[in-house]
């Protein structure tokens, strides 16, 4: 039962990170993938400062948002790769 609410709650929270991303490109001209990448740093940082202390819950927020910054990065960066090939 933990195990699944784990789970579920890394589906939910990588989602929804690839969804506020997909609308910061949309919707904001100044939304670099340099910022992204940034982005990923400080929750790297972030997730390295609380070593110690943080729930199963939190653990799974921050690898969810890590994955889905780097899944991100990766499609943002094919599609420049596309879009300079053409």
């Amino acid at each position: 039962m933990a195990d699944r609410t784990i789970e579920r709650k890394y589906e939910e929270v990588f989602q929804w990170v690839c969804d506020y991303v997909d609308r910061q490109r949309q919707n904001n001209s100044g939304f670099t993938i340099q910022q992204l990448k940034k982005m990923l740093e400080t929750e790297y940082v972030n997730q390295g400062n609380g070593w110690s202390g943080k729930s199963d819950i939190q653990e799974t927020v921050s690898s969810a948002t890590i994955a889905a910054y780097q899944h991100k990065i990766v499609e943002w960066q094919k599609e420049t790769k596309q879009t300079e090939g053409l």
